[in-house]
């Protein structure tokens, strides 16, 4: 399996305002990102994306200078109680940390979210595992065909970047309103440790690219979309979503731990559904 470099926050920044600056912050040398946990080469690769979250009020191209409406307070609804046999559609049903996000206005209704992205040798068929266990833990929202029309319905799509970013590719996620978005963004950051998503409001900046494909995340059903037997990267992806969807406090990085010592885990808990049955299986 090929490794590849990541991008920095400030590089991911740069590469939605344009102009598109290449550069680290220490050198001029724009850096490939991944989407599995890479366990020292041996365990493949994680849901990650490096990048820094901006609110726009206004469109402008996503520029440095837009709005930050930040929202540092955690959100304390009705706390998670594991994957539900049958989704509900309200995102504020989560007590998921919104603490570095940079939101967008809860009334956008033009609402997206770019989670990851990966380096063009994985293909336009890239499996995007932690991202598709993220949400099967989390059905407060409903994977929808098509854009989303009502609170709680996410949609993706793949875009594939210029060359300025080695032809990466970008997966986003679009809400009808600001609300889903924004819980949607503290969710994924609090699942995908390692991650900084970027919530904006209006239309894909160019520099991500053109829209490759939509994605469905959840074809075919919760069932569909349980980890394969022979699947590692998938089982710790399940594992750790839903050890993080039933305490959302959850500070350890569960999927990397999980990947560098997968023995030291119940792999086979990642099979069961919904995440309450996870859980009990891991005690």
């Amino acid at each position: 399996m090929s490794t590849h470099r990541w991008f920095s926050a400030a590089v991911f920044a740069a590469f939605l305002a344009p102009p598109l600056t290449a550069c680290d912050g220490k050198k001029d040398e724009p850096r490939a990102s991944k989407d599995d946990q890479d366990d020292d080469k041996s365990e493949g690769k994680r849901d990650k994306k490096q990048g820094r979250s901006s609110a726009s009020a206004a469109h402008s191209g996503l520029s440095a200078g837009l709005a930050r409406i930040g929202r540092a307070a955690m959100d304390v609804t009705r706390p998670n109680s594991g994957t539900p046999e049958a989704p509900v559609t309200s995102p504020t049903q989560q007590t998921y940390s919104m603490a570095g996000i940079k939101t967008i206005p809860d009334t956008c209704a033009n609402a997206h979210v770019i989670l990851v992205t990966a380096p063009e040798s994985v293909g336009v068929d890239y499996e995007w595992k932690y991202s598709r266990q993220a949400m099967l833990a989390n059905q407060q929202y409903r994977v929808v065909d098509g854009a989303p029309g009502v609170q709680g319905e996410v949609s993706f799509q793949v875009h594939q970047a210029d060359a300025s970013m080695m032809n990466a590719f970008v997966l986003i996620a679009s809400c009808a309103d600001g609300t889903t978005c924004n819980h949607l963004a503290a969710m994924y950051k609090s699942i995908v440790k390692s991650s900084n998503p970027q919530v904006f409001c209006g239309e894909i900046p160019k520099n991500v690219g053109a829209k490759r494909k939509d994605i469905n995340l959840m074809a075919g059903g919760p069932h569909q979309n349980l980890p394969k037997s022979d699947d590692t990267i998938s089982k710790c992806a399940r594992i750790a979503a839903c050890t993080i969807a039933d305490k959302t406090s959850t500070t350890e990085d569960v999927g990397v731990s999980c990947q560098k010592s997968p023995t030291s885990f119940k792999l086979e808990c990642a099979s069961r559904y919904p995440c309450v049955e996870v859980m009990s299986c891991l005690k």
